[in-house]
């Protein structure tokens, strides 16, 4: 599980929306990103109900609802810094999903990253060179009924503040 990145390019929103659109873990469970926000704080996905992703029950099946979750608070995140000319190591540490009702319709999750996050993984980074960070997303149906609800942690490394500090894990 996971999604790793460590590069220093910015990447733009209409490139980041096709690469993620035709990847296939996310493009065969018909999982969409269909906005992204021009100060890459925001994030809206779609998951659609097909019959690639449902379950026995005929609703989506729980594995589709969690990769829905999981590479967009590290794409944003390196975006954010990628903009300030950072380069970080970022990915998803650990994941925790809670399905609360059944999936019977398309799900829509709305990432959000908040400008007291960015300030406090930025300073974070900057004493200690790396960061962990938690948020939640909820996946909610055509009724507006929360049918998931995953906490993402998000580790974030700037390798060259870790140097400066003498640290190398």
């Amino acid at each position: 599980m996971g999604f790793f990145i460590v590069c220093k390019m910015i990447i733009p929103n209409i490139l980041i929306k096709f690469i993620l659109n035709i990847f296939p873990p996310l493009l065969f469970n018909r999982i969409i990103l269909k906005e992204i926000s021009d100060d890459f704080m925001e994030m809206k996905v779609i998951l659609k109900k097909a019959f690639f992703n449902i379950n026995f029950y005929k609703t989506i099946f729980g594995g589709s609802i969690f990769s829905a979750c999981d590479p967009y608070f590290p794409t944003m995140y390196y975006q954010i810094f990628a903009k300030k000319g950072r380069k970080l190591v970022i990915w998803v540490k650990s994941a925790h999903i809670q399905y609360l009702n059944p999936a019977d319709s398309t799900l829509t999750l709305n990432f959000r990253i908040e400008k007291k996050d960015v300030d406090f993984v930025e300073n974070n980074l900057n004493k200690k060179g790396k960061i962990k960070i938690c948020h939640t997303v909820k996946a909610i149906n055509k009724h507006n009924i929360v049918c998931a609800e995953a906490k993402i942690e998000v580790y974030l490394r700037d390798n060259e503040i870790k140097e400066k500090l003498g640290s190398k894990s």
